[in-house]
C-alpha cells in the first residue's frame, strides 16, 4: 500500500471530522487495552448491558454504533482475537465478536445483535424500518452488500497483490447499493436520518473510503458520485463519528492483518479533549 496522500487530499481528515465528536457519556470502556488468553473476566453488574468488542472489528462496530444510535447506556469488554480469552467462548462458541450480554442473556452476530437490540430496547428511536415490507427490503439489500461488497472486501484485503476480480466485483456491488439509494430519493437509507441499514453497511464503506484516501485511488467520485456525496454525509452523524478510525490507523491495523502481526492496542494516539 503507497504513503498516506498529503493532509490536504485526505476529505475525511478535517478537524471537524476528527474531532468533534459527540460527549455522550452512552459507553463506558470496562478494557481500554484488548483482553487476552489468560486475562480474567472483568465482573458484570446485574442490569448492566455489555458489549465484548474489538475495536478494529467491522462487525463489532455495527453494534457500536447501533447502541450509541439508540441512545443506549453500555459497557465495552475489548477482546484479543489471536490469543482469545477462554470466557469469550463461553459467550460465543466461535470465539468472536460482537457480542451483547445483559441479565444473563447473550446475543451474538451482529445482524442480529442490532435486530435484538432495536427490538428489545426503545432507546431514542427505531433503527429498523416498521414497515414490515420495507424492513424485508432493506434485510434484502444487505443481503447483496454482503455477498457484493463485504465478502470481495476480504479477499482483497488478504490478497498478497491487486485482486481484480474481487475489485471489479465489489464495484458493482457499489454500484447496487448506489442505484438503490437514488431510488429511494433520501439523504439516507434510512430517510432522513440514518437507520439500521446505514449503520450495518457502514463499518465497510468507511474502510473502503479511508483504502481510497490512503491509495489516492478515486473509485467513489468515478464509478458512485451519489455514494460518495452519501458517505461525507454520514460522517456528519454523531455515532459514526464516535467510532470512526483515521486512515492512518486503519492502515498500521491492516498491515498487521496482512502480515499476521497484528497490534491491537497502542494504535492510535489519545482522543484530544473538547
Amino acid at each position: 500500500m503507497s504513503a498516506i496522500r498529503p493532509v490536504t487530499r485526505i476529505l475525511f481528515c478535517t478537524r471537524r471530522h476528527l474531532h468533534n465528536l459527540l460527549s455522550t457519556n452512552i459507553s463506558t470502556v470496562m478494557s481500554e487495552e484488548h483482553l487476552a488468553s489468560g486475562d480474567p473476566l472483568p465482573p458484570l453488574k446485574d442490569g448492566t448491558i455489555r458489549l465484548y468488542s474489538m475495536r478494529y472489528c467491522p462487525y463489532a462496530q455495527r453494534s457500536r454504533l447501533a447502541l450509541l444510535a439508540k441512545g443506549i447506556q453500555y459497557e465495552t469488554v475489548n477482546c484479543n482475537l489471536k490469543y482469545k480469552p477462554k470466557w469469550l467462548f463461553e459467550k460465543n462458541p466461535k470465539g468472536l465478536v460482537p457480542v451483547l450480554e445483559h441479565n444473563g442473556k447473550v446475543v451474538f452476530e451482529s445482524l442480529i445483535v442490532n435486530d435484538y437490540l432495536d427490538q428489545a430496547y426503545l432507546g431514542k428511536r427505531r433503527l429498523n424500518n416498521q414497515d414490515i415490507y420495507l424492513k424485508a427490503v432493506d434485510d434484502m439489500v444487505m443481503n447483496v452488500f454482503n455477498g457484493r461488497v463485504v465478502h470481495p472486501f476480504f479477499r482483497m484485503f488478504a490478497a498478497a497483490k491487486k485482486d481484480k476480480a474481487n475489485e471489479t466485483k465489489m464495484i458493482k456491488g457499489l454500484i447496487f447499493i448506489d442505484t438503490e439509494l437514488k431510488k429511494r430519493g433520501t439523504q439516507f437509507y434510512g430517510g432522513s436520518q440514518p437507520g439500521m441499514l446505514d449503520y450495518n453497511m457502514w463499518p465497510f464503506l468507511e474502510r473502503l473510503k479511508n483504502k481510497e484516501i490512503i491509495t489516492g485511488e478515486t473509485i467513489f467520485s468515478d464509478k458512485v458520485p451519489l455514494l460518495d456525496k452519501y458517505i461525507n454525509d454520514m460522517m456528519e452523524d454523531g455515532p459514526v463519528k464516535e467510532t470512526y478510525t483515521l486512515p492512518e490507523v486503519q492502515l498500521k491495523w491492516t498491515t498487521g492483518y496482512v502480515s499476521g502481526n497484528l497490534q491491537y492496542d497502542g494504535l492510535e494516539e489519545a482522543k484530544p479533549k473538547l
